[in-house]
């Protein structure tokens, strides 16, 4: 049942993107989709926001260091 949820979620977002540009976007839906290229297959979701959860913004996910 989780997966028809999460159905053609890519491909929504990425539309989302390509009518209304990233002003329209949250800053995890703009980091959920940077990680849909280095994680192909996979609910980017719970990453992008354990991210931001971890380094409080976009600019600290992009400042980390390894």
């Amino acid at each position: 049942m989780a997966e028809q949820v999460h159905k053609h979620h890519r491909q929504r977002l990425k539309n989302n993107f390509l009518q209304h540009g990233l002003s329209h976007f949250e800053d995890h839906q703009i980091l959920e989709m940077l990680l849909f290229y280095a994680i192909p297959h996979k609910d980017t979701n719970p990453t992008a926001h354990r991210l931001l959860s971890r380094f409080g913004s976009l600019d600290g996910v992009f400042s980390a260091s390894s």
